[in-house]
């Protein structure tokens, strides 16, 4: 059987059948006239065509046939397509048959026996058209729902976008009126102090005011820093150069920019990972992510403490760690970090203040590099931040 639409005629009279086909294959030669004897054949031809996917637009079946009367096939067909238009041919149908052809079966027309050649091209015409035009219309109304969806899909992942937006613009308001000005008002609080009553300070008290205001400023600079490149980030203008890293080397360098915090706290740090280990990023973005995730371990290692950073190599990827024996973090504020929305941000072992920017722009830098980041933290022990970076053997 090819693959043409098919028109379906059934009748137990052959001369019938024979008169039919002939009539509407010579009007309708874009389709396949089928002929059955009966229902119960009639049925088999139908099931092979929906097995085939072969389309039914019309079925003209008698109403007395031995066997399956024609309303009840009708019943059947429409339960299997309800498309399909039913025109029911016959001399001899009751009215509870024809309503019953109606009822159950979406009757499309009844047209009499004799019938008048004529009628019955154009009623069959008209099924046609109403077919197809039925079937054009369930196609848009799919193409319509699927265009709703997709629609729906962009709205929510705009309104998301504008979250996000509205997230970091909140989060660089927050920084500038509240951050940023907060240290400002130590340093010319305490610069003040000094200039104007330098001369009758003790010397400790002096050098105590420098410590406050040299620690308030590399704080500072440092939450300056982020603040600019998390900047540069969001609005599109920082670039990526990945390059084949010495992370050995990287770490200690920002270990020796660190050294001092570290050191004023009394901190041992070391450098755990293998000298020949390397990872295939932005230079740049490694040394922020680094940088902040020390700083963030100094911050919260209370005094004598150690900060260890160690790697393990994965397949491609390396995953760089850096452990510390701090105050750790409570299970329920570990899902409030590397997020805009939350805001979290607590005080460091020496009143160090923060703003969560840090992290947030370790997780973004880390992601566009193709990396991850996770953290596991005991309350109390300590806590262990972790990216994972491609090796140099991995470049894609």
């Amino acid at each position: 059987m090819n693959k043409q639409d098919v028109i379906l005629c059934i009748d137990d009279e052959v001369i019938v059948l024979d008169s039919l086909k002939e009539q509407l294959q010579n009007e309708y030669k874009n389709y396949m006239i089928e002929v059955a004897e009966s229902g119960e054949e009639a049925m088999e031809i139908i099931n092979e065509l929906f097995e085939d996917k072969i389309e039914l637009p019309v079925v003209i079946a008698d109403y007395i046939m031995p066997g399956m009367r024609g309303d009840i096939l009708m019943e059947k067909i429409y339960k299997l397509n309800p498309g399909t238009k039913n025109i029911l041919l016959t001399g001899q149908a009751s009215i509870e048959g024809v309503s019953n052809a109606v009822n159950k079966a979406n009757l499309y027309r009844f047209i009499a026996k004799p019938w008048d050649k004529d009628d019955l091209i154009l009623t069959v015409k008209e099924a046609l058209r109403s077919y197809n035009q039925e079937k054009t219309i369930i196609k848009q109304n799919v193409e319509l729902k699927e265009l709703n969806t997709n629609l729906e899909k962009k709205v929510e992942l705009r309104t998301q976008e504008l979250k996000e937006l509205n997230a970091t613009k909140d989060k660089f308001f927050s920084i500038i009126a509240h951050d940023l000005k907060n240290p400002f008002n130590t340093l010319m609080g305490f610069s003040e102090l000094l200039a104007n009553n330098i001369n009758n300070y003790e010397k400790t008290r002096i050098e105590d005011f420098v410590k406050i205001i040299l620690d308030t400023s590399k704080n500072t600079y440092l939450l300056l820093e982020n603040l600019l490149e998390w900047s540069r980030s969001q609005t599109g203008r920082l670039e990526m150069a990945p390059s084949d890293i010495d992370i050995y080397e990287l770490v200690d360098e920002n270990i020796d920019l660190i050294y001092n915090n570290a050191s004023n706290k009394k901190l041992k740090l070391v450098n755990n990972i293998p000298k020949e280990a390397r990872v295939f990023a932005d230079a740049n973005m490694i040394h922020t992510i680094i940088r902040n995730l020390l700083s963030n371990a100094i911050k919260y290692t209370n005094k004598g403490g150690k900060i260890n950073i160690s790697s393990k190599i994965q397949y491609s990827y390396i995953e760089i760690t850096v452990s510390d024996s701090g105050i750790g973090i409570k299970p329920e504020n570990i899902k409030r970090l590397f997020r805009l929305d939350e805001n979290y941000s607590t005080k460091g072992t020496a009143e160090e203040t923060g703003t969560g920017l840090g992290l947030i722009l370790c997780k973004e830098f880390v992601e566009k590099n193709g990396g991850e980041i996770w953290v596991k933290s005991t309350y109390g022990k300590g806590s262990d931040f972790t990216i994972k970076l491609r090796t140099k053997d991995n470049k894609k």
